[in-house]
């Protein structure tokens, strides 16, 4: 029942299958049964056994064959008959089959290592002499020696006939020349150096009276730290090569810093450094040149004195000053006037700290 609008619907009828374990599919012939396999396994066997009985020879086979047809004997005496006809048979199946040797013998040659380390071997290796060994009529006395520029005209013609030699190579040629260039240069600069004063590299300045020998300008205030380390370092690098040096303190003598000031220029501070009449440096030049060995080599080529120098003065013990005689130190001296009485004046003899140079190391 229904309305003429309305649509029709086909249902769809799935028709039963059973499962491939189901009873309804499940064979029974298929089943393969034990007892079954056991006579199929021995069938091949038997088989096996007389495909391998084919190898022996076929007077044994048709023995063998005869005794499986017929009865098998009933008494001994049949049996040892019977054994007697096998044994000539199974003797000749035992025999080894020996195969002739072979006449041909081939030895495989050493193989021969390609690698190389000098110019010489890599040559040899590209160009290979031929061996020219003598005959067995030849005698080695016999034989006249040939010329050796014979020999190197041949060499030459073998070498270029095939590869080039690496030593004609143009860049093995150059790098060659360069090396012997650079050895031939380094030994003259090496022999100029020797000879060379290792003293014309530095500008030539000569304090008063310091031709001759070392001198330093140093100060032994401890105002500025730096200033002062810088100095006691100096001194310490010199006296490690026992040279007699002359110091020169300018804050003991105002004439020693107008001397410094002079020759070096404004605005150089201590410690300055002279040797034999030419400028070294400050401390930093000096401490490199020592660590480099070069300051060793200056003042044994310059021959400075070595010794313990006015370190050992018993008058000032190494300070070169002593307080003035005449005014003790104070800068003043009395005089007596023109006119009877006492005027006090500056002192002539001291400096401007009342020091003067010690008579003992004068």
């Amino acid at each position: 029942m229904g309305c003429a609008s309305s649509k029709r619907i086909e249902s769809k009828v799935d028709v039963y299958r059973p499962a491939p374990a189901s009873f309804a599919v499940f064979d029974i012939n298929a089943i393969e049964e034990p007892w079954l396999k056991l006579n199929s396994a021995q069938i091949a066997q038997e088989q096996q056994d007389k495909a391998s009985n084919r190898n022996l020879p076929p007077p044994l086979l048709q023995k063998l064959n005869k005794l499986e047809t017929t009865e098998a004997p009933q008494s001994w005496a049949e049996l040892s008959k019977a054994l007697d006809d096998l044994k000539p048979n199974l003797a000749d199946a035992a025999k080894p089959v020996v195969k002739p040797p072979s006449t041909s013998t081939t030895k495989q040659a050493p193989q021969k290592s390609t690698s190389f380390r000098t110019l010489e071997e890599l040559d040899a290796k590209l160009n290979p002499k031929p061996n020219k060994g003598l005959r067995k009529t030849e005698s080695m006395r016999d034989k006249p020696k040939e010329p050796e520029e014979k020999k190197e005209e041949g060499t030459k013609q073998e070498v270029g006939e095939g590869f080039k030699s690496v030593k004609d190579n143009i860049f093995v040629v150059r790098d060659r020349m360069e090396r012997e260039k650079e050895g031939k240069q380094a030994n003259y600069d090496r022999i100029a150096k020797l000879r060379r004063d290792p003293l014309s590299d530095f500008p030539e300045k000569c304090p008063p009276g310091g031709m001759e020998g070392v001198v330093i300008y140093t100060t032994s205030l401890g105002g500025v730290r730096k200033t002062f380390e810088d100095c006691n370092r100096v001194r310490e690098v010199l006296e490690s090569h026992r040279v007699v040096y002359d110091e020169r303190d300018v804050s003991l003598h105002g004439e020693f810093l107008k001397e410094m000031k002079e020759m070096v220029g404004e605005g150089v501070t201590v410690p300055r450094v002279f040797v034999k009449g030419r400028y070294i440096g400050g401390a930093e030049e000096v401490v490199e040149l020592n660590e480099s060995g070069r300051l060793g080599r200056i003042l044994n080529a310059t021959r400075v004195e070595r010794g313990i120098g006015r370190q050992a003065c018993e008058g000032c013990g190494g300070a070169r000053f002593v307080p003035c005689l005449e005014c003790g130190g104070s800068c003043k001296v009395i005089e007596t006037a023109a006119s009877g009485g006492e005027v006090k004046r500056r002192c002539p003899h001291c400096n401007e700290n009342g020091l003067v140079h010690c008579p003992a190391c004068l």
